[in-house]
C-alpha cells in the first residue's frame, strides 16, 4: 500500500481538521464554563479596586491632589473609575476565564461555581489560583492600564476645567 497517494493525504487532512475542530470546541467549552465560574464567584470584581489602588499612586493623580486637595481628587478618581470600569468589566472577566480555562475541566468549573467551598474540586481551585493569577496578570496588564488611563485622563481634565 502506498501512503503518499492523494487519497491518503486527503484522509490525513480530514483527520487533522477533525482533531483541530474538536480541540477548538473543547477549549471554547472550557472558556464558557470558566466564565460561568468567574461570574458566579465574582472573581473579576477586583477590576475597580485594582484600578483605584494603582491609579492613586500615579503622578497624574498626585498632581491633581496637590492642586485641588486629596479628598476632592479622590472623589473625582472614584467617579471616573465608576464610569470607566463597567466598559471593560466584560473583557476583564473573559480574560480571567481564559486564564482559568486550561486549568480545570467543565465539570470542575460547574461544581465550584454551584457548590463553592463544598465542591469536591474546591481544593484544586484554590491550589491553582497563583497560576491563574500569573496568566491573568500577563494577559490583562494592558487592559488595566487602559482603564486607569481613561479614568486619570477624565480626572485631570475635570480638575483643569474646574467641573
Amino acid at each position: 500500500m502506498k501512503f503518499s497517494s492523494p487519497l491518503f493525504a486527503a484522509q490525513r487532512l480530514i483527520v487533522a481538521l477533525a482533531i483541530a475542530f474538536a480541540f477548538g470546541t473543547a477549549l471554547a467549552q472550557d472558556e464558557t464554563s470558566a466564565l460561568r465560574m468567574v461570574r458566579s464567584l465574582g472573581l473579576g470584581n477586583n477590576l475597580g479596586a485594582m484600578s483605584y489602588n494603582f491609579s492613586k499612586v500615579t503622578q497624574t493623580h498626585l498632581g491633581v491632589a496637590s492642586k485641588i486637595g486629596p479628598q476632592k481628587a479622590d472623589e473625582m478618581l472614584r467617579a471616573e473609575l465608576a464610569v470607566a470600569v463597567p466598559k471593560y468589566q466584560d473583557q476583564w472577566d473573559k480574560n480571567l476565564a481564559q486564564a482559568w480555562a486550561p486549568l480545570m475541566t467543565n465539570d470542575e468549573f460547574a461544581s465550584v461555581a454551584s457548590q463553592k467551598q463544598q465542591s469536591p474540586h474546591f481544593a484544586k481551585f484554590m491550589s491553582l489560583q497563583n497560576q491563574a493569577g500569573a496568566t491573568m496578570k500577563a494577559k490583562s496588564q494592558t487592559l488595566l492600564t487602559t482603564v486607569m488611563t481613561e479614568a486619570l485622563n477624565g480626572e485631570l481634565a475635570k480638575s483643569v476645567s474646574g467641573k
